[in-house]
């Protein structure tokens, strides 16, 4: 018959591993949460800096193509910190490499944010699984992205007399998007300036350089308040 103390040492032979086994699996997992919200964190990083070489590489100015430079250097400097995971980020270095020999590619830009903005999606899926709040998260950024094509189209469109019509169109449409959303009551007025000295004038009324410094406050106050958002 098994007495009581060796019953109690039985059963805390049994615990005593299952506590430490439970335990080695929280760390793992917190572990590997902080890993994704720094990954992230630099992927949004990205995203803004992105953003702005388009914005840059679309302006004829010496100024502007010196910005250019130094914040090319910036962005090979955090794809040298992306993690060698599943995330996929560090295998677009390729693409980024180049695409800074040609920062007025307005299109390949596109697609490599767009590429950015699919990696946030599965990391916020991935950090809702682990119960962190960043729903609505890739969305954001997505909303985001509309005012930085909006930005970089803009310079383009300023380098005109007249602003050509196939940018035109497509910053108008973005403009309706922008208008439509009611949450940032802070983007009507540089919307409306662009439209009446861009968009909609007779001859442009506004300098490249004018249209960046419009509308970057404006994306990067928003990139701000979602890193704060992540803690």
């Amino acid at each position: 018959m098994t007495s009581p103390l060796s019953a109690l040492l039985l059963l805390a032979g049994l615990l005593i591993p299952a506590l430490l086994a439970a335990r080695l699996r929280q760390q793992a997992l917190r572990r590997q949460t902080e890993a994704w919200l720094s990954t992230l964190h630099v992927t949004l990083e990205l995203l803004q800096r992105l953003q702005q070489h388009r914005g840059l590489g679309g302006q004829n100015s010496s100024e502007a193509a010196d910005k250019c430079r130094q914040l090319g250097e910036e962005i090979g400097n955090l794809w040298r910190r992306c993690p060698q995971d599943d995330s996929g980020l560090a295998e677009l270095d390729g693409q980024w490499r180049a695409l800074r020999q040609t920062p007025a590619d307005f299109a390949g830009h596109c697609r490599l944010i767009e590429q950015l903005l699919n990696a946030l999606e599965q990391l916020e899926l991935r950090l809702a699984t682990r119960q962190r709040r960043v729903s609505g998260l890739a969305q954001a950024c997505r909303e985001l992205e509309d005012l930085a094509q909006l930005r970089g189209l803009a310079v383009r469109g300023a380098q005109h007399t007249h602003c050509p019509l196939p940018l035109q169109v497509q910053m108008r449409y973005l403009c309706q998007r922008l208008h439509a959303d009611a949450r940032h009551p802070q983007w009507y007025l540089p919307l409306q300036r662009l439209q009446h000295e861009l968009i909609d004038a007779p001859q442009v009324r506004i300098r490249p350089g004018d249209c960046f410094a419009l509308l970057t406050p404006l994306i990067d106050g928003r990139l701000r308040e979602i890193h704060l958002s992540l803690g």
